[in-house]
């Protein structure tokens, strides 16, 4: 009888040494059951629509959503089209968390004392389930409801302004055909959208990552390191693991619910990385009634409450997910790339395999979602960039806004960008390569309009510029870096201004004086930060949009709602959008109204935190809730949160820390794992998440990483057999 040999280290990570790929897969279901198996029962009935069966009332909006949209169907079919190969991984991963199940069943964690069923077996298309559902709304969703209500309540001219330009000129990589113009079209699309969307009743992720060539490290072959951005909440989305076996060797970052390393790992030979390609992958279409076939009523089962029934159906576009069918307004469809022949898992496994960067390219040929920009890294001293995902190029109108729901926006005639013509560039002369969610390049094929600004990948690239025998410690010092290249033409309109009060000026002084680095003891920071929050609520109620609302109530979601204005209001703000504002007709009175509220925002942090402005820190204010999602349904369950920790940088800074105006200054936006992959040495390698390996609030392994984190440190990366028994803490043994 074959065994598995599981060793945990220090920190709780699963190290395993099975005797074939199929064991293999086996134990790391297994191993993520045991560190994750609430959270993959959370993913997966918020995929089915049955979040209210757990949390009552709260999870209804999203899970009429997800039946509508059909995440469980999608899943299931994809499925059904994988290859034997692939759905035998898929198969064996469930079998490993099905073995853990029956197992522990018994004691399954806290968690599922606040549960009213008990866990059902994990099926081989969960696992797809729980991927799609992560991804959802990582597309263009939540812009275009957003940007359709602008429209509605603002106008084209506003809907535009708050754009502006997306990045030409600060592309990733050079270009090699002609530029495109990504705001082509926009004023007759605004324009003819403000009737399009006349019917509708009233009611994004970001990372950083850099490869450095051997010709600027000190060992002479690549290094290869980043940070996803994802919300912070506990568990972690990611999970650290490793296995071997007789066909691969891979160590990294997996998603708990799915096999193999879909972002970050690497085997013997090449490591590989993403970051999100922001693309555009998802249309909204504004249809009748009448247009809605095939309808069905499902009915959502709803914790201590009265069951509640959902009409699904859809147009030639796609799912109906947003409106009333029986109302005379119009209605919303959607289509997303990751609703038809989703081939991603297919690209799981030969990633394993892969021995170059050449053919860790071709293994992701057939990924569809998300896109992404991705790094590798190989033995043979290569780097590479290469956008993989289904691209599918739609006409210009479809950029923007909800669009008609009619043949000429529909994606019935259109195919994929082929593999071949996505962007690449494989080690460039400069001697490194940076992705930060910012503009691909400036020519073909069109990914999004909706780019990351350029503050991040552009201080990456000032650090990297310096460094001419690089080492891994040097990739964690970038990690750490808090010195925001966007602050200084913010900074440089506080200081131009004339606030009526002593204490307005005194802030003022402080931010012109400012170095522009969001540290943990920054009061110019919290000034800063404080100010663009300000300005972005005045620009919400000058255009009426605080609520922007689109399809149907809660939608957009808040938090997504608040960033997009955040961002958009520094926008017309930078670029004289803000003309078109309610009363700000020229300088004078904008140069007032900012005056204004500076004095208002002194005034405010004083009541709060105190008249000495020299003792405000932005890690009082910048404070990190890791938010548990049961315990954010259920008021019992509040002990699960884990505590709450002040930390540095923001938004567009390398080291990230997203806020938006209706949570004020604090951080619900961060790196949730760092990484560092040395080719020249695996064992020198190193990585870190926010809590820890484990999602069991308790286990000794559930925040244990969370102070290094915290001081932007990572624990080394074990992989060979002697680093690997070096910090081995416990063994078992698993036949199977």
């Amino acid at each position: 009888m074959p065994h598995i040999m599981i060793t945990r280290d220090h920190l709780g990570i699963a190290h395993v040494s099975a005797p074939d790929e199929t064991t293999a897969f086996v134990a790391q279901g297994y191993c993520a059951a045991a560190d994750r198996f609430w959270q993959m029962e959370y993913d997966r009935l918020k995929a089915a629509g049955r979040w209210s069966e757990v949390v009552g009332t709260a999870g209804v909006r999203e899970d009429t959503f997800f039946r509508r949209i059909g995440i469980e169907a999608a899943a299931r079919r994809d499925w059904e089209g994988l290859s034997a190969q692939t759905k035998a991984m898929t198969e064996a991963y469930a079998q490993g968390v099905n073995r853990w199940l029956d197992e522990h069943g018994h004691s399954l964690p806290t968690e599922f004392d606040h549960h009213p069923f008990a866990p059902a077996p994990w099926e081989a298309w969960h696992c797809s389930a729980v991927y799609k559902v992560r991804h959802v709304f990582m597309g263009t969703f939540m812009r275009k409801l957003w940007r359709g209500a602008v429209l509605r309540a603002a106008g084209p001219a506003v809907t535009a302004a708050m754009k502006g330009d997306p990045g030409t000129g600060t592309p990733m990589i050079p270009a090699t055909g002609p530029v495109i113009d990504l705001l082509d079209g926009a004023a007759a699309a605004l324009a003819a959208g403000v009737d399009d969307i006349a019917g509708i009743p009233d009611t994004d992720g970001a990372s950083n990552s850099w490869a450095v060539h051997g010709s600027r490290t000190a060992s002479g072959l690549p290094l290869l390191a980043g940070d996803p951005h994802r919300g912070i909440e506990f568990p972690n989305v990611y999970l650290q693991f490793h296995m071997a076996c007789d066909a691969f060797d891979v160590i990294g970052l997996s998603f708990p619910g799915v096999p193999g390393f879909a972002h970050f790992g690497h085997n013997a030979d090449v490591a590989w990385c993403i970051t999100h390609a922001m693309c555009d992958d998802t249309d909204v279409f504004v249809e009748a009634p009448g247009a809605i076939t095939d309808r069905s009523v499902e009915l959502i089962a709803v914790r201590d409450a009265e069951p509640v029934a959902v009409t699904t159906g859809r147009s030639p576009r796609g799912p109906f997910v947003l409106g009333d069918l029986e109302g005379d307004g119009s209605v919303l469809c959607t289509n997303w790339t990751g609703l038809t022949d989703d081939t991603t898992f297919e690209c799981l496994r030969p990633m394993l395999t892969a021995t170059d960067c050449d053919g860790l390219e071709e293994a992701v040929r057939h990924w569809v979602i998300p896109a992404n920009n991705l790094l590798t890294a190989d033995t043979s001293g290569n780097i590479s960039f290469k956008i993989r995902g289904r691209i599918i190029e739609r006409p210009s109108a479809n950029r923007w806004i909800p669009v008609p729901g009619d043949a000429a926006h529909a994606w019935d005639s259109l195919t994929e960008v082929a593999h071949e013509d996505l962007q690449h560039w494989r080690n460039p002369d400069r001697g490194f390569l940076v992705t930060a969610n910012n503009r691909v390049s400036d020519d073909g094929p069109y990914i999004s309009l909706d780019f990351a600004g350029p503050s991040r990948h552009n201080r990456i690239v000032e650090l990297l510029a310096d460094l001419e025998s690089a080492t891994a410690a040097d990739m964690t010092r970038i990690h750490a870096d808090v010195r925001s290249l966007a602050a200084p033409p913010i900074c440089n309109i506080i200081a131009g201004l004339s606030p009526a009060t002593d204490l307005g000026r005194v802030v003022r002084d402080l931010v012109s004086a400012w170095n522009h680095e969001v540290a943990p003891d920054s009061a110019a920071a919290v000034v800063y930060a404080s100010f663009r929050q300000a300005w972005a609520t005045e620009v919400e109620r000058r255009l009426g949009i605080h609520q922007a609302t689109f399809g149907a109530p809660g939608w957009p979601r808040s938090l997504d709602a608040s960033r997009m204005n955040f961002d958009a209001g520094t926008t017309l703000l930078l670029r004289g959008g803000w003309r078109l504002l309610p009363g700000l007709d020229d300088e004078t009175a904008l140069d007032s109204l900012l005056s204004s509220l500076l004095d208002t925002v002194a005034a405010s942090l004083a009541a709060e935190r105190g008249d000495d402005v020299t003792a405000w820190r932005w890690d009082d204010q910048h404070v990190m809730f890791s938010p548990h999602p049961l315990a954010l349904g259920i008021d019992a369950a509040a002990d699960l949160h884990p505590p709450v920790i002040g930390v540095a940088g923001d938004g567009e800074t390398v080291r990230a820390g997203g806020i938006a105006p209706m949570l004020g200054l604090q951080c619900y936006l961060s790196s949730c794992a760092r990484y560092v992959f040395d080719v020249a040495d695996w064992d020198n390698s190193g990585w870190v998440v926010p809590h820890g390996v484990s999602g069991v609030r308790g286990s000794g392994h559930d925040l244990d990483q969370r102070e290094a984190w915290a001081a932007c440190e990572v624990f080394p990366m074990a992989y060979s057999p002697t680093a690997v028994a070096a910090v081995t803490a416990s063994t078992t043994m698993l036949s199977v």
